[in-house]
């Protein structure tokens, strides 16, 4: 049987297809997951046996979790680059939601860096007594390696240190090609 397999490389790809999706959550009303389980979905099952999560689970997850609220609709300004196709791509995908009623700004944002790590800068000084919850990151050296039934938990997230507000502006380093979540308490 061949195994459908989304790799490192997808769950960016993901990434940066959900920030676009919360962008647009003024003309984007639903947005549908074609499969939940098996056949190139993000949780494959084994008949009597056991589950895993893909890559692209947890970008999906993330934006499902913390993307409630308001959009609040930032200016980004990010190293770019050119490929076939585009000029000035930015290196940086990034968009911030406001959930007022549980106090919580939460910055997605994907570095697709291939050369290093970049420091995200976000201004919050409209928000006073802001404080970090949790960076979350999905990062791995390998763009190829992929979540199977035999290593489930190859690509996964991980909470990291470093985020920090310090005048008004939030400082998170971004790894290179990788997937972040930035979880801040703060007031209105």
């Amino acid at each position: 049987m061949l195994e459908d397999v989304y790799t490192f490389e997808d769950a960016l790809v993901v990434g940066c297809l959900l920030i676009t999706l919360l962008r647009h959550a003024d003309r984007v009303k639903m947005a549908c997951l074609a499969q939940l389980v098996n056949v190139i979905a993000p949780i494959m099952t084994e008949n009597g046996g056991v589950s895993w999560k893909q890559t692209i689970y947890y970008p999906f997850l993330h934006a499902s979790r913390y993307g409630r609220g308001k959009v609040m609709h930032c200016s980004l300004q990010s190293p770019k680059y050119d490929c076939k196709e585009f000029t000035d791509v930015p290196l940086v995908e990034s968009v911030a939601v406001w959930n007022q009623d549980i106090g919580e700004l939460t910055i997605f944002a994907v570095n697709r860096s291939q050369d290093g790590g970049i420091e995200l800068e976000c201004d919050i000084r409209g928000f006073s007594q802001a404080s970090v919850i949790e960076h979350t990151v999905l990062v791995h050296s390998d763009l190829k390696a992929a979540n199977t039934k035999a290593e489930p938990q190859e690509v996964i997230p991980q909470h990291v240190q470093g985020a920090k507000v310090d005048g008004g502006l939030l400082f998170a380093p971004l790894p290179k090609l990788s997937w972040n979540v930035i979880r801040l308490r703060v007031e209105p």
